[in-house]
């Protein structure tokens, strides 16, 4: 592999100084486009809560303590967003999201993945296209919060992890672009203009062309991380993108959401998947650490869990659908965590990643106290998804989360334990 000498940053370049900005507008044609500028167009809805009971209806308003739907006979339902787990649009069950591969991918440190190619670049913004809604006017990012661009996303599920590893996990004190031909360079980035990137190396400026160019990768020491927070939302598009978000709202036609690295966006409601909630009462359990976790598979490599990928390192996928976060983990894994007897419910959704390609066999276990207390049937790469019932904490010390293999040793067993969250006593008991 040739790999030219990176040329490191002083402290005083200024001009990568990377800010914070903007707000996303959508134009009158787009909208018009999406056929959604009436009541008539607001898409139907299903609603998951912590209580359990089924809501469903048309998508009206949604603001920071509200959600309201419209019932078949025209009356107004309202949800305290409290209760709300996840708001789901219906259109969608039965659509499979269009492969990940051959298109365009930018990650935010907010956790953001966006199906979007980039057409230029500067000191402080990325303007990009969507790949999937040509309709959109393009959109435009805070440099700062750029880890990297995948401008190629290969087929085979294990060139993926391979590439988004690479991507995700660099961890230089240098912008990196890998090539189409597995050559890479060094430097530093300069911008992205007329389907060129520039880079400025040891050796002077360099340019690739995008259409050669498999990922960009920044330096890590120049991506601004905000602050964790209790409270979020997690969008999923209907393309696959993922958005993570401090506050979202909605008229019933426009998605209008404040982003975790602090820039608006704003987009039409046809083109959304689903909205979870999470906040110190609904706690994604992907940002818990494990007291303890063991791998021990049959006849395969010891894969470390991933988060919020499959244990490959590419999407979590099952059945054509992506999911925003889980667990991604090799059969024989175990991972427990201390929950001190704080929370009432546990709930996930899992199966065999659809990178297994039909493969795999394993059963999930959960364990409360080192008790069985719900078990899967066996499933396979072509077994649909099962979501958990809520799963009964009660004074739980310890939640373990166990996939056993099953017929062929730990082959092909890409499990995923999708969208897990905690529901803590307190608020389960006040809705019972």
């Amino acid at each position: 592999m040739n790999t030219l000498v990176s040329h490191l940053r002083g402290n005083d370049k200024a001009h990568r100084k990377r800010r914070v900005f903007l707000t996303i507008l959508l134009c009158s044609f787009a909208i018009v486009g999406f056929s959604h500028a009436s009541a008539i167009a607001q898409i139907k809805v299903r609603v998951e809560t912590i209580s359990g009971d089924p809501v469903s209806g048309r998508f009206t308003k949604l603001t920071d303590s509200r959600l309201e739907l419209t019932t078949k006979s025209g009356e107004t339902n309202v949800v305290n967003l409290k209760d709300v787990l996840t708001i789901s649009a219906t259109d969608f069950d039965n659509v499979k999201v269009t492969p990940v591969s051959k298109t365009s991918w930018i990650f935010l440190s907010t956790g953001d993945r966006i199906r979007l190619t980039p057409l230029v670049i500067n000191d402080e913004s990325i303007a990009a296209k969507w790949d999937s809604f040509s309709l959109l006017p393009p959109m435009s990012l805070p440099l700062e919060l750029c880890h990297g661009i995948m401008m190629s996303v290969p087929s085979s599920a294990r060139d993926q992890g391979r590439n988004f590893d690479q991507l995700l996990n660099h961890q230089k004190e240098f912008d990196l672009i890998t090539l189409s031909n597995g050559d890479s360079i060094e430097g530093e980035f300069v911008s992205l203009k007329d389907g060129q990137f520039t880079l400025d190396t040891s050796i002077g400026e360099v340019q690739t062309r995008t259409d050669q160019t498999q990922s960009l990768a920044f330096n890590p020491d120049l991506v601004s991380i905000p602050e964790a927070r209790q409270s979020f939302a997690v969008l999923v598009l209907s393309d696959g993108s993922t958005l993570y978000v401090r506050s979202v709202s909605s008229d019933g036609d426009l998605i209008i959401a404040e982003s975790l690295g602090d820039f608006e966006f704003s987009i039409p409601v046809t083109t959304l998947r689903t909205i979870r909630f999470y906040d110190s009462n609904k706690v994604d359990l992907t940002g818990l650490q494990p007291a303890a976790t063991t791998i021990a598979p049959y006849l395969s490599v010891a894969r470390p869990p991933k988060v919020n990928r499959n244990v490959l390192g590419g999407f979590l996928h099952l059945r054509g659908r992506l999911a925003p976060t889980g667990f991604g983990v090799i059969s024989e894994t175990n991972q427990t965590w201390n929950l001190a007897g704080g929370y009432s419910q546990f709930r996930a959704t899992v199966g065999v990643d659809d990178a297994a390609q039909g493969g795999g066999s394993v059963i999930f276990k959960v364990l409360i106290d080192d008790a069985v207390t719900w078990q899967s049937d066996l499933l396979t790469g072509q077994s649909a998804a099962v979501t958990l019932p809520a799963i009964e904490l009660s004074d739980t010390e310890r939640l373990s989360l166990i996939v056993e293999s099953a017929d062929r040793g730990s082959v092909l067993d890409y499990a995923n334990w999708c969208e897990p969250v905690l529901i803590r006593k307190s608020v389960a008991a006040a809705r019972q």
